[in-house]
């Protein structure tokens, strides 16, 4: 329901591209793991024409506001109220690199289960604005209306990236607290590769293209398979105790899909990638 109801208000359209799960599962069709994930980036240039977070923050409550209460008077008959929405800043302060975000929590008055008590607010995370490749965004269709969204090429390489965050020498850069490896990345980028195969040489340039920029965004490096393989003992516990991912893929195979993109990348010359955070103490310049 709720992104139905974002996907119709057109004012949020110049401001939001979305992503996560939920964009993943659409696009590729099918049954898919499931996900209630329902991210977002906000656009580059509403950031740049709206550079004060706290303006951002006042326009996506109003607008999400908005939407979620014109959706919900549709309704016949009447079955969700809107009761509040809260947009926090994520982090509280600004972030050292600028990578200013937020999460949006709507909460919801059900009218078919009153009588349950603690029912989940919904949340969305919103996150920094990226620099996009010309593959990264292009119209879905979401319950008869039409959002921008990332394609499956933008995904595939964000996706890469976003594992790569998770490991230990990314962390150890950016001074980030521990936190899982992200496996789920890995069933979904092999979940991509199936619909996709390595041998579709244009999707897994962009996708490449779309990689190199989300690593640059955030300043990861990358050197190849070596990068990915760090810590991988924990990378294949990680991935076969989470009890969120469907047992289809085991994570063998999910990691010769991952050779087999790294591979390819390795071949079109993708690696090394190097980011040096602006403080200018790591590394050397990224390749062009």
């Amino acid at each position: 329901m709720a992104f139905q109801a974002l996907a119709s208000w057109p004012e949020l359209r110049d401001k939001l591209v979305y992503k996560g799960g939920r964009v993943l599962a659409l696009r590729l069709g099918g049954e898919q793991r499931a996900s209630y994930d329902l991210d977002a980036n906000l656009l580059l240039a509403f950031a740049i024409k709206h550079p004060d977070r706290n303006e951002q923050a006042e326009m996506l409550r109003d607008l999400f506001t908005q939407a979620i209460q014109a959706h919900a008077e549709t309704q016949d008959p009447v079955r969700y109220e809107l009761v509040d929405v809260r947009v926090k800043h994520r982090p509280r302060a600004d972030h050292p690199l600028g990578w200013n975000a937020f999460e949006v929590v709507v909460k919801l008055r059900d009218f078919m289960n009153e009588g349950v008590q603690g029912l989940p607010n919904i949340e969305f995370d919103v996150a920094a604005p990226e620099e996009l490749g010309t593959h990264a965004v292009a119209p879905l269709g979401v319950g008869g209306d039409t959002v921008f969204a990332y394609t499956l090429e933008r995904i595939a390489g964000e996706k890469m990236r976003a594992f790569l965050s998770s490991l230990p020498s990314y962390r150890h850069k950016v001074k980030k607290p521990g936190d899982a490896v992200r496996a789920k990345d890995l069933y979904d980028v092999t979940k991509i590769l199936g619909v996709h195969p390595i041998g579709e040489v244009d999707f897994w340039k962009a996708a490449a293209e779309e990689f190199h920029l989300a690593c640059a965004s955030r300043y990861i490096d990358c050197t190849g398979i070596g990068t990915f393989a760090e810590d991988i003992d924990v990378t294949r516990s990680t991935y076969e105790t989470d009890a969120t991912l469907p047992k289809d893929i085991v994570f063998d195979a999910a990691w010769h899909a991952i050779e087999d993109i790294v591979r390819f990348w390795e071949a079109q010359r993708v690696f090394p990638l190097r980011f040096p955070l602006p403080n200018g103490n790591s590394g050397q310049p990224g390749r062009p």
